[in-house]
C-alpha cells in the first residue's frame, strides 16, 4: 500500500481534508489556513514533507 502525504498548496500543512466529503468535486480544505482548493502538493513521505519546510525557511 502506498500512503501519498497531501500538504496545502497555500501553507504547506498537512493538516487536509476531502471538502465536504468531495460532493462538490475534488476539493481540499486546509484546518490551519481554512483555503479550500482543488490542488494539493503530494510527497511521498513525510521525511520528503519535513525537508521540503525546512528548505522552504
Amino acid at each position: 500500500m502506498v500512503v501519498t502525504i497531501r500538504a496545502c498548496g497555500s501553507c504547506f500543512s498537512i493538516e487536509v481534508y476531502p471538502y465536504m466529503g468531495f460532493e462538490t468535486g475534488r476539493q481540499y480544505q486546509c484546518k490551519t489556513c481554512g483555503v479550500i482548493s482543488p490542488l494539493v502538493v503530494e510527497f511521498d513521505t513525510e521525511e520528503a514533507h519535513r525537508a521540503f519546510m525546512e528548505a522552504s525557511g
